[in-house]
């Protein structure tokens, strides 16, 4: 990154799952830059079971060793009481909180979609989705406060689809992720927040799960890749809110949600309904597509929709 991010000295950031892999990368990134950091992370397995503290203070005594700030916390992201514990303790140490990196998630255990282990999707969801919605709404009253706020959410760019088969558990919790982004990312500039998401390709425990993703983000997704993206999304100087990127090696691109005129007639129209590429129209929220697709049914333009 660029030296002229100053504005993250001196800030706090909390950083989810960040004992390992990719939120190592965004703690010792975001400290080397002079950002306080709480570094969580409950140490737990890839299925999600409670380990100790001790991934996250291994991290934390790397960012004192090179000179930085930083506290280790062991909280449970999943659980409501503990991700107010976390804030607390982060508020009670630094008096404030400015970033928060949802990065903590787990791969569950495989099942198949006509066998769904369903105690690995209902903890799939909770550490991706809800411990997601449950931290913005834990930090959102101090940045709201504050007028100032960055956060940085964590979907997968699985959600293109592979054709794997499966549960879908890891898939559809990323999607609840990227909804929540685009969602009250687009609410959140009032206050002086802005909220975006990282789609990230970097090896790590997750990805060596299986061996073709395996000697894919090995060659080609260093994790440092996706760190210097995340460290300018938490600066001040990040222009937008309500987004998602894919992000690795050395690339990152908007992911957006798109449609096509359509067509009023469908099995006999099918290409039509399916639409092209040249077709293509991005929408900039829900009543902007609403809007669209009026005038694509009826022929009638009702112009920009406002709450």
């Amino acid at each position: 990154m660029a030296p002229k991010l100053t504005s993250l000295n001196g800030r706090v950031a909390i950083i989810t799952g960040a004992g390992g892999g990719l939120g190592r990368e965004y703690a010792l990134l975001l400290a080397a830059y002079g950002a306080r950091v709480v570094v969580n992370d409950y140490g737990g397995s890839l299925s999600g079971e409670r380990g100790t503290v001790s991934r996250a203070q291994g991290v934390v005594d790397e960012i004192k060793a090179a000179g930085g700030e930083a506290i280790a916390d062991g909280h449970d992201i999943s659980i409501q009481d503990e991700v107010k514990a976390l804030v607390q303790a982060t508020l009670d140490s630094y008096g404030t909180v400015d970033i928060l990196v949802n990065n903590a998630g787990t791969a569950g255990s495989i099942s198949s979609h006509d066998n769904v282990n369903v105690a690995s999707f209902r903890r799939t969801w909770e550490i991706a989705a809800l411990g997601t919605i449950m931290l913005i709404s834990a930090v959102y009253p101090t940045m709201e406060k504050n007028g100032y706020g960055r956060i940085i959410t964590t979907g997968s760019d699985s959600l293109f689809g592979m054709g794997a088969g499966g549960d879908g558990g890891y898939t559809s919790s990323k999607g609840a992720v990227f909804g929540l982004t685009r969602d009250i990312g687009r609410m959140s500039p009032k206050h002086g927040i802005k909220i975006n998401g990282v789609m990230p390709s970097a090896a790590s425990r997750m990805s060596d799960l299986s061996e073709v993703i395996k000697r894919i983000t090995r060659q080609f997704y260093k994790p440092e890749l996706v760190a210097d993206f995340v460290v300018a999304l938490a600066s001040e100087q990040c222009p937008v809110s309500g987004e998602l990127f894919s992000v690795g090696g050395g690339r990152a691109a908007r992911v957006v949600m798109a449609t096509v005129p359509g067509h009023v007639g469908y099995l006999a129209n099918w290409d039509k309904v399916m639409g092209s590429s040249a077709d293509v129209y991005i929408p900039t929220d829900t009543l902007d597509v609403v809007s669209y697709a009026i005038k694509q049914a009826t022929g009638e333009d009702v112009g920009r929709l406002e709450l």
